[in-house]
């Protein structure tokens, strides 16, 4: 009705209305001209135009010292939740973070972050560009100090130290990562996966004083996708201050979509593809872990030098909650010179007690045949009792009465 009246007009009335037209064109042109160049402008500050819930923030650039709290997201998989562009020591506490990328992520800043009692959230992955990007909780690659303590993660990619230390070798420059719950790592990206872990060390230098303790991990069958659940690529502790991982509770490492056959992840594993110089692993000591239910292996030594490993417990019944056996490889303990560098030497693993059953339920494999030749095996136990998901719940009960016993709080101790 309205184009008709329009066409009936005077020609004064017609000339008018093509007028106001054009003006309302002109008008919306450059609306759109503003609206993109808005979009471009939040993009390069990292502002997602669908980055924020009712209750949560938008994306947030730390970019100076001092302590952060907060509820923050990004639904964008190229913009992390939080960035930290900062030498200076930042504190990130009593925090709430989701992101369909990086969670937090800190890149050439030689970075001094503490993060506690906060929750990391995995959200959807959306399409990214250049390189995937996981939904690391944390994510760093030159550093001084990195603590991150009493935080729950649930359907993340972990936390990934790479690159390089560039601390002064002191404890209160070095790494913590301690008291923490997680839930199902996985290394989801739009249309695919990466290979990730609840913590990966691929770091040059020595870092003393470093230390991964008191961690409740839990990787549920078809719902996480986790490489190593703990991994030490080419990085080193020193002869006086090894790098510690003990009394860590990991429950769980499966191949995802789950009916693989072939799993090259698991528990503990010390990697080194590297020289025997300043880049291989060495100094690394795993103690008194409990390693349940786990595919492919509990611990493992790939490549380093002095290395032990000692007074951690595998009990892995190869056994779903339906009671179908596992498909894929199961072990308990295994050293080797894998990538046959020379620099795997001077490594020992003993006193571990084990109960693993092979893939498919019907034979026991707690001790790698050839691990004799990269590690000093001796002393370890292997408890003849009839390995059942009963065993495996067992050790979680161990590991309640432990953290009691201890009076450690695992978590956000505080109200978030």
């Amino acid at each position: 009705m309205q184009q008709n009246a329009s066409i009936k007009a005077t020609s004064r009335r017609r000339s008018h209305t093509l007028l106001v037209s054009r003006k309302w064109l002109f008008a919306l042109a450059a609306t759109a001209l503003v609206a993109l160049a808005i979009l471009s402008l939040m993009r390069v500050l990292h502002f997602s135009p669908h980055a924020a819930s009712p209750t949560f923030n938008g994306p947030l650039i730390i970019t100076k010292g001092g302590t952060y709290s907060g509820s923050w997201e990004s639904r964008d998989s190229e913009v992390p939740a939080v960035e930290v562009r900062t030498s200076e020591p930042v504190i990130i506490e009593d925090s709430k973070i989701r992101g369909a990328g990086f969670l937090i992520r800190s890149q050439g800043y030689g970075a001094d972050i503490t993060v506690r009692n906060t929750t990391g959230h995995g959200l959807p992955p959306t399409p990214y560009s250049d390189y995937a990007k996981p939904r690391r909780f944390l994510a760093v690659d030159v550093f001084r100090n990195v603590v991150v303590e009493n935080c729950y993660l649930e359907k993340t990619a972990g936390i990934y130290l790479g690159v390089e230390y560039t601390g002064n070798g002191s404890p209160g420059q070095s790494i913590k990562i301690r008291y923490n719950k997680v839930r199902n790592i996985t290394g989801e990206v739009y249309q695919g996966k990466e290979l990730v872990q609840f913590v990966q060390f691929n770091y040059r230098g020595e870092v003393p004083h470093a230390e991964i303790a008191w961690n409740e991990v839990i990787n549920e069958p078809g719902a996480s996708a986790v490489e190593d659940n703990i991994n030490i690529y080419n990085s080193r502790g020193t002869t006086d201050s090894p790098i510690r991982i003990h009394n860590n509770y990991i429950q769980g490492a499966f191949p995802n979509p789950l009916h693989l056959t072939e799993y090259s992840g698991g528990g503990i594993l010390t990697d080194s593809p590297g020289t025997d110089s300043l880049e291989a692993t060495a100094y690394v000591k795993v103690y008194e872990n409990q390693l349940v239910g786990l595919g492919n292996y509990c611990l493992g030594i790939a490549g380093g030098n002095h290395i032990e490993m000692h007074h951690n417990q595998a009990v892995v019944a190869a056994q779903f909650p339906d009671g179908e056996p596992y498909h894929f490889w199961t072990s308990g303990i295994w050293a080797k010179d894998y990538y046959k560098t020379g620099n795997t030497f001077n490594n020992s693993m003993h006193h571990n007690t084990l109960a693993v059953l092979g893939r498919n339920r019907d034979w026991r494999n707690e001790i790698f045949d050839s691990t004799f030749a990269a590690a000093d095996e001796f002393a370890n136990s292997i408890l003849p009792d009839s390995i059942t998901r009963r065993l495996e719940d067992a050790e979680f009960i161990l590991w309640q009465e432990k953290l009691r016993d201890q009076r450690i709080n695992i978590g956000p101790v505080s109200t978030i």
